[in-house]
């Protein structure tokens, strides 16, 4: 009876908590370690300086974007890294350490690889259910919901975000790959930092300008004339 009581009291105490901190250092507190990110970052510099602008990174050919320039830790360890950072895949966490800007400004940044598991789960029940993906009406250029009818699913699949911890819907484009909605948490980030944009500009960096981590299976985001985010077309690149 008192090891039930202590739970319930515990179990209050979280979730008051949780109502008492605001959204924004709630928001916060969901971010990783960026003291680890900057240790990298410094070896990362280093290594460059060392070697005469060459990178510790492993290169990956036909991969997704964000994943092509790899921190390699192997080569940072043990002269510039006494241990590989415990947020890193090759240490058990559940982010990837790569490089962005790798040609005028390498800069260290995370791919969070638990999107990754939760697309490869939903692709797998999908490619258990039939040699074509079965979609919904177009809802953006080159963007499908799924048919939730011919997969039994009682709403859209989500993705948990990054940045927010909000839900993220799953798409599907033509090109046969899952795409996530972003826009949500960029529109977010958008208003809370008093930015403007023009439309055909990808927009897309601000969640990495302003956060350690990269936006990985997204489509090209742009803003529309009242600066809301949209999904990028060619129409949009063109000039007027």
């Amino acid at each position: 009876m008192k090891i039930l009581k202590l739970t319930l009291i515990l179990s209050v105490t979280f979730i008051l908590s949780a109502c008492l901190y605001p959204e924004s250092e709630r928001i916060e507190n969901q971010m990783p370690n960026e003291a680890q990110i900057d240790t990298v970052q410094n070896a990362v510099e280093a290594f460059r300086e060392d070697s005469g602008g060459l990178l510790p990174i492993r290169t990956v050919s036909n991969t997704r974007e964000y994943f092509e320039y790899q921190v390699d830790f192997e080569r940072l360890i043990p002269e510039y890294l006494d241990e590989r950072p415990e947020l890193s895949f090759e240490s058990g966490g559940k982010y990837q350490f790569i490089i962005i800007d790798a040609e005028d400004n390498p800069t260290v940044k995370l791919a969070d690889l638990s999107i990754t598991e939760e697309v490869r789960s939903l692709q797998l029940r999908i490619n258990g259910m039939g040699e074509h993906v079965q979609m919904g009406e177009q809802i953006g250029p080159n963007v499908y919901p799924l048919d939730l009818d011919f997969y039994n699913l009682n709403e859209n699949p989500t993705i948990t975000s990054p940045y927010t911890g909000q839900s993220l819907n799953v798409y599907y484009n033509g090109g046969e790959e899952f795409i996530v909605d972003y826009r949500p948490d960029i529109g977010q980030i958008i208003e809370e930092q008093g930015l403007e944009f023009e439309t055909g500009e990808d927009v897309r960096h601000v969640l990495y300008d302003h956060t350690p981590v990269v936006p990985i299976y997204s489509p090209e985001i742009t803003v529309d004339e009242d600066n809301e985010p949209i999904f990028m077309t060619n129409v949009h690149k063109s000039p007027e």
